[in-house]
């Protein structure tokens, strides 16, 4: 398996898709800044200037500095005081108990929807999601199953009457998307596995078994104890955090001794 490379881009470039259009300018500016933080478009320590980002998205810092405020109480930005904001490192210790966090609420959510049953309405809501993942894996679509994935398990906390219990969860699992997004890349998880993990996790929910919906769930998130195994196993996984945590000091470097050696 070829070693993942990765650049530091000009803000303005990583943030070309502009804004929404959907919602306050801040929540707009958090979303778009939260994605490219978690598919590491921006790697860790990345410096967040507001006037740089304010201008990249065509607003005023105010919203600005409110979504990194908030970006900073998920732990994906740390602000430093007479520096400025910057992209956290990852964290493998946040990540492991991200894990131990969402496996505590999302097997409780499976196990209350298993234990209460589903209507026909909400079934179909959930084959339908099932079906758009299909169509995503087909057309080769990975961003787009990235969402439908995070919307599958969004859906069941909304249909378990816990949609509080997700926005507690999003807060805790940002690290978790981080690390997903590398894990992608070095054969961790099977799309279609994924696929069938969520179908058997719906027809355990239908049946009202919650046994079998746990068991499939965790199948499908992976146990905390689990995913300390399987990554400990995989040390070009490791280095490759390394040297995400250290690309951006690096690309400096080379900038400051590419500039001594013009002068």
């Amino acid at each position: 398996m070829q070693e993942l490379t990765f650049e530091v881009q000009p803000i303005a470039k990583v943030l070309g898709e502009g804004l929404s259009g959907s919602g306050s300018l801040v929540n707009q500016a958090y979303l778009l800044l939260r994605k490219q933080i978690v598919s590491l478009a921006l790697p860790p320590e990345s410096p967040l200037v507001e006037q740089e980002v304010a201008s990249a998205l065509a607003i005023s810092k105010t919203p600005v500095r409110e979504a990194i405020i908030r970006l900073s109480h998920e732990g994906l930005v740390k602000v430093v005081p007479k520096s400025g904001s910057y992209v956290t490192a990852i964290s493998l210790d946040r990540y492991f108990e991200a894990c131990f966090i969402r496996t505590q609420l999302e097997v409780g959510c499976v196990r209350r929807l298993a234990s209460h049953g589903i209507g026909m309405a909400d079934h179909v809501k959930l084959k339908a999601l099932l079906t758009e993942q299909r169509q995503a894996l087909k057309a080769n679509e990975d961003a787009l199953f990235f969402e439908l994935d995070e919307r599958f398990h969004r859906q069941l906390f909304e249909l378990a009457g816990l949609p509080g219990a997700w926005e507690v969860l999003q807060t805790a699992k940002a690290e978790i998307d981080r690390v997903r997004h590398l894990k992608r890349h070095f054969g961790f998880r099977q799309r279609r596995l994924v696929i069938q993990e969520h179908a058997a996790i719906v027809d355990a929910i239908v049946s009202r078994d919650p046994e079998s919906a746990e068991g499939y769930l965790l199948d499908n998130i992976g146990a905390a104890d689990d995913e300390i195994g399987s990554i400990s196993e995989n040390p070009l996984l490791l280095r490759t955090i390394d040297d995400l945590n250290n690309l951006v000091s690096m690309e400096s470097r080379s900038h400051r001794v590419g500039k001594a050696t013009k002068a």
